[in-house]
């Protein structure tokens, strides 16, 4: 039986979840009074820019001060290197606050952004004389950068000089870059040695199956060398000792009844890639997309044993097309005298590998190797022709 709730909790869990709603949104309304852009920072917008919060500024010249504020906007942006935010009198009368003049603002009423203004138009010494000061403050310490004043008896004069007022003010911005230090990167030397261990999961596919119808995880590891073409370009050629486990489960009548069997086959055999290499470095770090092709070479024959029974044999087996493509990435960073590096990898067979037993076993194998190494590099400094030079 299904139970049904009735309307009220319903409604009471809407309207819960709508004041909720409401509230989060009151809460966060920023107290600037236009929309403000994602911040990448403290005091910097998203674009990198410095924020500035204009404050209201005191006084009873009404249409003068609506006239200054829309210019010192204008002069602040200017600059293009500040994002100016005016914060509206209605948020300084709901702070139940006095318009800050020659003091700094509050952190409330400044509230994300890095430098501050504030100021007032003020009654001058003569008839029909005013004057305009400004205060400039750094609200990361609450402190004063700079002030300074216009005196004119002539608004649209004083209008035309504003501009100059406010980049006079953010001149004496003293802006510190802390460069950090970097780790000294050691070039590509001309040649490397190394070596490399991991597993290497792997698939078989018989023919005629459209999905893998053995698995294995092995493990696979070798020599490393490379040789740099240029900063940008390198070979790398390796030689790889890897193996195979095939596992083959099913049914089989032996006695005239039928049992669970499980074939499993086991070699060892050597690939030898050789790759085309991408040097890209990151800092400190170089990232290596790498592709190419590589030869197959059996190893000893396969170990047969064939559970129940115990049967144990020795078979032969070999690659139709002993080539296969490979292709992934490495990361290396310098540790000690040489680099640790590591990488992930796949590779694929062109041919089969085929087992000579009474079933004529055949499948194609594909890799997906995790590894890591580490290599050693001689002949720093050198390029391929100096070498081939020097040599010859």
């Amino acid at each position: 039986m299904k139970r049904k709730h009735g309307p009220f909790p319903f409604g009471a869990a809407f309207m819960s979840a709508l004041f909720g709603v409401l509230g989060l949104v009151v809460c966060s309304a920023p107290l600037f009074a236009q929309d403000l852009p994602a911040e990448n920072g403290w005091g910097l917008d998203y674009d990198g820019k410095a924020i500035v919060a204009v404050l209201p500024l005191a006084g009873d010249e009404t249409e003068m001060i609506r006239r200054f504020r829309d210019g010192i906007m204008e002069a602040v942006a200017a600059l293009q290197k500040y994002n100016p935010r005016e914060v509206g009198a209605s948020a300084v009368i709901s702070a139940e606050m006095e318009i800050p003049t020659d003091m700094p603002p509050v952190r409330s009423l400044a509230s994300g952004a890095h430098y501050a203004l504030t100021g007032g138009v003020y009654l001058g010494n003569r008839t029909g004389e005013y004057y305009l000061q400004l205060w400039l403050w750094d609200m990361a310490g609450s402190t004063m950068i700079y002030t300074d004043d216009l005196v004119y008896d002539d608004m649209d004069g004083a209008m035309e000089s504003l501009p100059g007022l406010v980049e006079w003010l953010f001149s004496h911005i003293r802006e510190v870059t802390i460069q950090e230090p970097q780790a000294p990167v050691r070039p590509d030397p001309l040649f490397t040695l190394g070596f490399r261990f991991g597993p290497a999961p792997r698939m078989y596919i018989a023919p005629g199956e459209v999905s893998p119808g053995a698995s294995a995880l092995n493990l696979e590891g070798g020599v490393v060398g490379a040789v740099r073409l240029s900063s940008l370009f390198a070979v790398q050629f390796e030689i790889v000792m890897t193996g195979d486990t095939l596992v083959y489960r099913g049914l089989d009548l032996l006695a005239n009844q039928y049992v669970l069997a499980n074939q499993k086959y086991t070699n060892l055999s050597l690939m030898f890639p050789l790759l085309f290499k991408v040097n890209l470095w990151t800092g400190p770090v170089r990232l290596s997309p790498l592709a190419g092709f590589y030869l197959a070479a059996p190893l000893g024959q396969t170990r047969y044993r064939y559970n129940p029974g115990g049967e144990k044999r020795s078979l032969s087996w070999s690659f139709s097309v002993p080539m296969g493509f490979t292709a992934g990435i490495e990361g290396a960073v310098q540790y000690g005298p040489g680099r640790i590096f590591g990488g992930a990898r796949y590779a694929g067979d062109f041919g089969n590998v085929t087992i000579a037993d009474f079933r004529g076993t055949s499948f194609r194998r594909h890799t997906f190797s995790l590894y890591l190494g580490y290599e050693f590099g001689f002949l720093d400094g050198k390029s391929i022709g100096t070498f081939l030079g020097d040599l010859f």
